[in-house]
Order: C-alpha cells, then sequence, then structure tokens
C-alpha cells in the first residue's frame, strides 16, 4: 500500500513545499496558485497567491499540499 500524504497550510503551502524539496530531494510535480486556477474568477483576491495544488515527488511517493481558504483552516490538533 502506497501513502500520498496531504497537508493543509494557512498561506505557508509554497515555502513550506520548497523547503520539502531542498530537505528531501525530488521534484516539483505541480504548484498552482488559486489565481491560476479556473475557479479564479470566483475566488477573493487575497486568495489568489495561495496555493490550491502543490505536489512533490519523493522517489514513489507524492507529498501534496494547499493552502486553505481562512476561514476554512483549522489548526493541527494532535500530541503537543
Amino acid at each position: 500500500m502506497q501513502l500520498n500524504p496531504m497537508l493543509t497550510f494557512n498561506g505557508q503551502c509554497k515555502a513550506a513545499f520548497e523547503f520539502y524539496q531542498e530537505c528531501f530531494g525530488g521534484t516539483m510535480q505541480t504548484i498552482m496558485t488559486w489565481g491560476e486556477s479556473p475557479m479564479a474568477a470566483q475566488i477573493p483576491a487575497e486568495m489568489h497567491d495561495r496555493i490550491i495544488h502543490a505536489s512533490l515527488l519523493v522517489g514513489p511517493t507524492s507529498l501534496l499540499g494547499s493552502d486553505a481558504p481562512p476561514d476554512r483552516y483549522e489548526s493541527r490538533r494532535g500530541c503537543q
């Protein structure tokens, strides 16, 4: 079984994926902003520079991520 983790950010997705690429190597497959998406006209302008989809291929694993809309983002809830 192969897992492809999906990470959600609050505006830091691009910086995080650039950092992950530096640390883990791999190939950036996709990094698309909300403003580049087909839904751009329906998205508030302040969201246009945020990431709707990022994909980093590290070996056989795809690390996926996006920036959630501010009203939909939830802080992590796990062990502290």
